[in-house]
């Protein structure tokens, strides 16, 4: 008990062993999806599913234990599933590139990061995107995410067409995996003054969703609840990232692609976070922002050495601090449940899409969200329409070239149309620059 109240400042904190161990659990089970859905989508791209388990629970729970020592903050990291889907579903599937080759360009963006985290470069990152599109691209993804989880639980047919065959059991066991989601994740019930709501909400629909499916005859059950072969398997997804083979042009707006989710993802998650727990200094900065993206930077090279997706700081580490966790020590915890699960691949696997397409719907909600915070004015609304549609329609890496071409454009016609010479009427040159390098993929 010493140790840790020395090394974690746990009584400075207002805190204990106790309420951080809870903490941590609490984090785990409101987002330990990630050990069902990454392998799923990584599996789709012909990836070894038992061996990305392995490796997304060992590195996502060594991953989280260092930032709990590094930095001293409740914050854990696992894949981020937008990434885990558009490797799956915006890379291989169509063709661009194999895993391998997907997998050097998470390992080129996670290289770029660790060196902006090292030099302090992030501000000047942050001025070549425009706000707006930044802010746009999580709600691009999220549709994205949607529209491939409706189709994927075959809700939807292929191209939208109309619904789907609602006389098959799979289908009908995912609409029941889909109003479960909705109802854990939005109940809340009002005791006196206080009012809850059921933690790990997603967790919950998956895992009931999944034992109705075995009444259904949709799920069968594994042989055995213990890992076999978890070496071997392993060994089959990593040091397999293909770096030189990454290294074209047309990947560019893909690397690009991956690089905001993790930068931006990353950036926004510490904040908040950050003022929740009122880390936040008195000018609104936070002075421990620079250990959090160091370690979300090493997580991501990793990763992808490990034959996993962009490793990010999950928004979900929120729970923990809504539990009272308060340091390092509630992501000790929650990176050790995640070892925990190393023992336990079958029964993650035996989990069916009709289990998990209705969280990638509820995910796919929650990062539109990020819409609240888009200007809406004449000519900053226009560019993310335009992102976000063609993000549901074309894909992730197309919608974002798509939604920087027409800021760019947008903003020519208004800098030269109008009187206003203001120093935000033009778009600026390093944006062009990086919209031209995005457009790429399209003329290559």
């Amino acid at each position: 008990m010493n140790l840790l109240e020395n090394r974690f400042g746990l009584k400075a904190a207002g805190t204990d062993v106790r309420t951080e161990t809870v903490a941590g659990i609490t984090t785990f089970a409101t987002m330990a999806y990630i050990l069902i859905l990454n392998p799923k989508f990584m599996g789709m791209a012909g990836m070894d599913p038992v061996g990305v388990l392995i490796t997304t629970a060992l590195i996502s729970g060594l991953v989280t234990i260092a930032m709990g020592i590094v930095s001293n903050l409740p914050f854990a990291l696992a894949p981020g599933i937008g990434s885990c889907v558009m490797i799956a579903t915006a890379i291989v599937i169509p063709g661009l590139a194999s895993w391998q080759t997907a997998l050097g360009m998470v390992l080129i963006s996670g290289i770029l990061f660790l060196l902006l985290s090292l030099f302090r470069l992030r501000e000047q990152i942050v001025m070549l995107i425009p706000k707006n599109i930044k802010i746009g691209i999580s709600a691009g993804l999220g549709v994205f995410i949607i529209r491939t989880a409706l189709i994927n639980a075959g809700l939807f047919t292929e191209g939208f067409k109309g619904f789907g065959d609602f006389s098959q059991p799979q289908v009908r066991l995912a609409a029941i995996g889909l109003v479960l989601a909705l109802l854990f994740s939005f109940l809340r019930v009002k005791v006196g003054e206080k009012t809850y709501q059921i933690r790990g909400a997603l967790l919950l629909s998956i895992i009931l969703t999944t034992v109705i499916g075995v009444f259904m005859g949709c799920v069968s059950l594994p042989e055995s609840i213990f890992t076999s072969g978890a070496l071997s398997s392993a060994k089959n997804v990593c040091f397999k990232a293909d770096l030189f083979g990454a290294l074209r042009l047309e990947y560019i707006s893909l690397i690009f692609a991956f690089f905001i989710s993790d930068f931006f993802g990353t950036l926004a998650t510490a904040l908040g976070l950050a003022g929740k727990v009122g880390m936040m200094d008195e000018d609104g900065n936070f002075p421990s922002i620079g250990k959090v993206f160091l370690v979300d930077a090493v997580g991501t090279v990793v990763g992808a050495f490990t034959g996993l997706a962009v490793v990010t700081t999950y928004v979900e580490s929120a729970s923990g601090v809504e539990s009272g966790g308060r340091t390092g020590l509630t992501s000790v915890v929650t990176g050790i449940m995640f070892l925990l699960c190393i023992a336990f691949a079958p029964v993650f696997l035996m989990i069916p899409d009709a289990a998990t397409a209705p969280v990638l719907i509820m995910i796919g909600i929650s990062m539109m969200q990020g819409l609240q915070n888009v200007d809406f004015s004449d000519c900053e609304w226009p560019p993310v329409a335009v992102m976000v549609i063609a993000m549901l329609f074309y894909g992730i890496s197309q919608g974002i070239a798509i939604g920087l071409f027409s800021y760019c454009v947008i903003k020519l016609a208004y800098g030269l149309f109008t009187d206003d010479r203001s120093e935000n009427a033009l778009p600026s040159l390093p944006t062009v620059i990086l919209t031209v390098l995005a457009c790429c993929q399209f003329v290559l």
